[in-house]
């Protein structure tokens, strides 16, 4: 079982975001305790030319976040909205 940890970005993104949306990540959060890459679920993509990094999208909504596999930890880096310049 990994353990989760959420950066500042996220947290504050997160605080004011609806409350759906804080009750997906929370759905996610339960999910990559026991599956960290959740690719049957969610559309994970791990992040080219960085070690332990993946992303997952959340509907309009981009999930960004480091494994760290030898001490079972997980860092939510950032959670941002997706737009139309979000992959340029």
């Amino acid at each position: 079982m990994f353990s989760i940890h959420l950066s500042n970005n996220a947290l504050k993104y997160l605080k004011k975001a609806e409350p759906k949306l804080r009750q997906r990540v929370h759905e996610l959060i339960r999910m990559l305790r026991q599956e960290p890459v959740p690719a049957k679920h969610y559309d994970v993509v791990k992040i080219s030319g960085a070690d332990g990094y993946y992303r997952i999208r959340l509907s309009s909504h981009r999930i960004q976040y480091f494994i760290d596999w030898s001490n079972k930890q997980i860092e939510i880096l950032d959670v941002e909205r997706r737009d139309e310049n979000t992959y340029r």
